[in-house]
């Protein structure tokens, strides 16, 4: 969506009153209209809808949050390079780690590489344990089981981050709270800061990405996480179809806002 998103500053009344009303009561029109095969009228909502959200922050706070967010991804990527966090410190196992991250794409290449079993075998690598839980997430497994996976992993491995990543966000899908992620952690530091390098792997941004969108989800923070799915189009351009999915769907809660907001003003 966003290689043709307008400049913030296009969606910001210059006449306010005027505007606001016009706005929001087309808005309300095409909430009525409610024809999910009307694709035109299912793209002006969507343009509407970032017109009232925007104007309802105004441009400072928009910017402001979008500044927070490009801030916290002031991290570099190198995928050519196996960290410690996902090969045990043991470069020897790079070649199983890259095996590993290419079964992701296809969910029958994962099983026959068996998780499970490498898991056990290598129990040095707390990334193989990581995406055992994984595959129990793709696969649709119980919530409850997956948290008992992941506690029982983070009571081996405490410090692992990918772990704690994980963790964070199941926890949130789950509606539960969390602990690494914070207001205070996103303003004040940087995936750098968190991984402590330079650059990390985008297996490490994904994870991290994910978690502080599930976060922001579960805060119903819809001004951060737009400045969320800004910065992912603005910084990481080539990973659109990563973000795709979790742009939808923070469009649609610029909806729900604006049903809850839009007739409030």
């Amino acid at each position: 969506m966003y290689e043709d998103e307008l400049p913030i500053e296009e969606y910001i009344y210059s006449e306010a009153l005027k505007e606001r009303h016009e706005d929001s009561k087309r808005f309300n029109e095409l909430i009525a209209l409610n024809d999910v095969n009307d694709e035109d009228a299912a793209t002006e909502l969507l343009y509407v809808s970032k017109r009232l959200f925007y104007n309802y922050y105004g441009l400072d706070k928009v910017m402001d949050a979008r500044n927070t967010i490009l801030h916290f991804f002031d991290v570099d990527t190198d995928d050519d390079t196996i960290p410690s966090t996902m090969n045990g410190g043991i470069h020897e196992h790079d070649d199983l780690i890259e095996d590993v991250l290419n079964a992701l794409d296809d969910t029958d290449d994962l099983k026959k590489l068996n998780p499970k079993k490498l898991a056990n075998r290598y129990p040095e690598i707390s990334f193989l344990t990581l995406i055992k839980i994984v595959l129990m997430e793709i696969q649709e497994e119980a919530p409850k089981k997956i948290i008992r996976q992941l506690d029982e992993a983070l009571s081996i491995y405490p410090d692992d981050i990918l772990l704690k990543l994980e963790n964070e966000s199941l926890l949130y899908r789950e509606g539960r709270s969390g602990a690494l992620i914070t207001d205070d952690m996103i303003k004040s530091t940087t995936a750098s800061d968190i991984f402590k390098r330079k650059a990390i792997h985008s297996f490490e941004l994904i994870s991290l990405h994910t978690a502080l969108f599930e976060y922001l989800v579960n805060k119903n923070d819809i001004l951060m996480l737009d400045a969320l799915m800004f910065a992912s189009q603005t910084l990481y351009p080539e990973w659109e179809d990563a973000w795709s999915d979790k742009e939808v769907y923070s469009e649609i809660l610029k909806v729900e806002f604006c049903k809850l907001n839009v007739n409030s003003q």
